[in-house]
């Protein structure tokens, strides 16, 4: 795949004005989402929860807030919000330093863009969770994030925990392995559906 990584460097920028009408915990990625997932603008549209990562937990991102734009930060996950309406696409990434939302399409070539050349099991693979199954059985205890003296390794959300016996448990849904449960996309075959949302009716 070919790839202009610079083509539209101007169009992009850091929307932390748009970030602030949402509920945000920096690092609670899985969470932002699921309170995104409410959110009554977002009422009409399709949306799935894209779980991001790969069997190696260490999948790449391009455009994100923690290094320059084109650079490459490395995640062992991240979770974003797919939101489909009528021939248009829209993701939803909070610590993107795209806009928020991004065409689908714009965000799927830049993020994940010019990585051809890594090794396999690095590239990024996704899960695809319906959101209103994320909303009804997602769970986390947040033990994630804490060291193994039980210390936080970023600052907890000041919401209550989400879930409690939901059958969509955070470690769960992070299994890029064979044993995982839900089907895992390729890149490529994600790109694909993503561009057949985006074709109008």
């Amino acid at each position: 795949m070919e790839f202009n990584l610079f083509a539209r460097e101007v169009r992009y920028f850091c929307c932390e004005m748009e970030i602030k009408e949402f509920k945000y915990s920096a690092n609670f990625c899985e969470e932002n989402i699921w309170h995104l997932c409410k959110n009554p603008a977002l009422a009409d549209f399709s949306k799935k929860v894209l779980i991001v990562s790969n069997s190696s937990s260490y999948c790449p991102f391009r455009f994100h807030k923690s290094i320059n734009n084109h650079e490459i930060v490395w995640w062992n996950y991240h979770v974003i919000l797919l939101a489909s309406q009528e021939g248009s696409t829209l993701v939803y990434d909070f610590d993107s330093s795209l806009p928020v939302p991004t065409s689908g399409m714009e965000y799927m070539e830049l993020t994940f863009g010019g990585i051809e050349d890594l090794n396999p099991e690095q590239s990024p693979c996704f899960k695809a969770i319906d959101a209103r199954d994320y909303l009804n059985s997602f769970v986390s205890d947040r033990s994630h994030m804490k060291d193994s003296e039980g210390n936080w390794l970023s600052n907890p959300p000041n919401w209550p925990l989400i879930g409690k016996n939901g059958d969509l448990p955070l470690p769960a849904l992070m299994d890029f392995t064979q044993s995982s449960s839900e089907r895992i996309f390729s890149l490529g075959e994600m790109m694909a559906l993503v561009a057949l949302l985006s074709i109008p009716n």
